[in-house]
Formats: C-alpha cells, sequence, structure tokens
C-alpha cells in the first residue's frame, strides 16, 4: 500500500513537468511572419537566383512547416517579401540526419544544416546545434548587410556577409536531405 501511494505521489508531481504542452508560438512586436503554418502563400519555386521555376513541387507544409522532400524537390523555395540589409531574421530548423541546406538572404548563402553530422566546414557550429530530428533557433541580425548569427541563442558568426541583390529576398535551399523549417519572420531595422 505504500508503495502505490508513493508511485501515485512520483506520477501526481512528474506529469505536469513531462506532459506540458509547449508554448505556443508568438510574435514579436515589429516582425512580420513569412509563413503561415497552413500553404506556401507568399512562396513560389525558384532558381537560385530568384528567378520562378513555375512549380515548388516537393515543398509542402506538413504540421505546421515548410517541409522540404529533397527526393522530389527540383528547385529552391523563395519569400516574395523584400526587406532591407538592416533586418532581423528568425526562424526554426530541423534536419533529418546528415542533411544539408541553406539560406539565400539577398543572393548569398548561409549553410542551414545537421552541424553535428555535417561537412567540414561547419561542423564547427556542432556546439549550438541540437540532435537531428530537434527543432533549432536561428537568428540573423544584419546590419549593412553583415550579419551576427546566432543557434539556439549562442554566436556562430559574429560578421557573416549576406549578398547585395536585395529584390532576391529570402530563399530555402534545396540541397540534401529532408528539412522542416517554421516560424520564419522578418523585422527591419530603424
Amino acid at each position: 500500500m505504500k508503495q502505490s501511494l508513493l508511485f501515485l505521489s512520483v506520477v501526481a508531481v512528474l506529469s505536469p513537468i513531462c506532459c506540458e504542452a509547449a508554448e505556443p508560438f508568438r510574435l514579436e512586436p515589429g516582425f512580420v511572419r513569412l509563413d503561415n503554418g497552413e500553404d506556401l502563400a507568399g512562396w513560389y519555386g525558384s532558381h537560385w537566383s530568384g528567378q520562378p521555376t513555375g512549380s515548388n513541387k516537393g515543398w509542402s507544409v506538413v504540421d505546421g512547416a515548410i517541409h522540404l522532400d529533397v527526393n522530389a524537390a527540383r528547385c529552391h523555395l523563395f519569400n516574395k517579401q523584400k526587406f532591407s540589409p538592416n533586418a532581423i531574421i528568425r526562424l526554426q530548423f530541423r534536419a533529418a540526419k546528415g542533411a544539408d541546406s541553406g539560406l539565400c538572404v539577398h543572393g548569398e548563402q548561409f549553410q542551414v544544416r545537421d552541424y553535428i553530422y555535417s561537412l567540414p566546414d561547419t561542423q564547427r557550429y556542432a556546439f549550438a546545434c541540437n540532435p537531428p530530428g530537434e527543432w533549432n533557433d536561428m537568428e540573423l541580425d544584419l546590419t549593412g548587410g553583415v550579419a551576427r548569427v546566432k543557434l539556439n541563442g549562442k554566436v556562430i558568426e559574429e560578421a557573416w556577409r549576406a549578398g547585395t541583390a536585395t529584390h532576391v529576398g529570402l530563399g530555402l535551399q534545396r540541397e540534401k536531405g529532408d528539412f522542416d523549417f517554421r516560424y520564419i519572420r522578418i523585422k527591419e531595422k530603424e
């Protein structure tokens, strides 16, 4: 009887901790969300140059996130929203093991990967990366086209140079392995 009471007490204490629902996403003041969690409105299939391909095959929305099925996709995915070289970009990404993608920021690529099992050139970011299949928070804080990049709150690049083609905007790369992106948002800096 005492063991049963002890077990029930432990379950009662731990239940709120392990079964607590994740807090819903809240858009920060001043940010504009580029994905809506329902469909690909505002996005288009594109070459890396930002030139539309006419198809976004292989890209879809699954469980509220933009999903890349790398085997079905034949293009990258770009957003119609344009932004200046003085902006903050925030998003979450989830990579399959060994997956490799990227963000096109004004025509230049920032590698977004499973940094833990990726190519050696970006394994230096592994200290800040969550394991494959888990969500990661990324922020690019651009000033004059140069970004301070954070991964899960840790600085991984102090001065990454974005491109200069502001008409291209933001793109998601199709490269290697399946990827998910969500809560993609931009804030213009004053």
